[in-house]
């Protein structure tokens, strides 16, 4: 892996981290991966959030300088319970490589640089991600254990069509 260079994300990276966010969403089956107003709104916030304290990426670009994989991190703030006594939670996602890098242990070098984020930079005392199941074993490696209660979503904004 010597020829790959791992390091945090900056602004200028952000074309590419919504590369990999889209990449991601392709493989998940998300529909309207293409759609260019999604794309636009992430890349305004990634210039503006890389470099802040709510966000973390770290990647991995080739000696030509192109950024192939990459790992995210962000932080999440609730009350305070019996599972986070402080309320602050870190989220792990955007994991993901380009095909034509994978298999080189490139996500899995960029994943640390974000957990190292969480323990050194942030208050988050507990890390959370939405693992698929290509990923899993590496997130068990990592000390990731599964949870109990599946993730579960509401749409705001759009209800839901009535039962007939």
């Amino acid at each position: 892996m010597s020829e790959w260079t791992v390091r945090r994300a900056t602004a200028g990276d952000s074309g590419a981290v919504v590369e990999l966010r889209a990449l991601m969403f392709s493989s998940m089956g998300v529909a309207g991966v293409d759609d260019a107003a999604w794309r636009r709104g992430a890349v305004e916030w990634f210039e503006r959030e890389l470099g802040g304290p709510r966000a973390c990426v770290v990647v991995a670009e080739g000696p030509d300088g192109r950024v192939v994989a990459g790992a995210m991190g962000g932080l999440r703030f609730e009350t305070p319970s019996p599972v986070n006594p402080n309320g602050v939670w870190g989220l792990l996602n955007n994991v993901a490589t380009q095909p034509e890098a994978r298999r080189r242990g490139l996500a899995r070098a960029c994943v640390p640089g974000v957990l190292d984020w969480f323990r050194d930079e942030t208050d988050a005392t507990v890390v959370e991600l939405f693992a698929t199941g290509e990923g899993a074993a590496l997130y068990e490696e990592l000390g990731f254990t599964p949870t109990a209660w599946p993730a579960m979503r509401l749409r705001l904004g759009s209800p839901p069509s009535p039962v007939d």
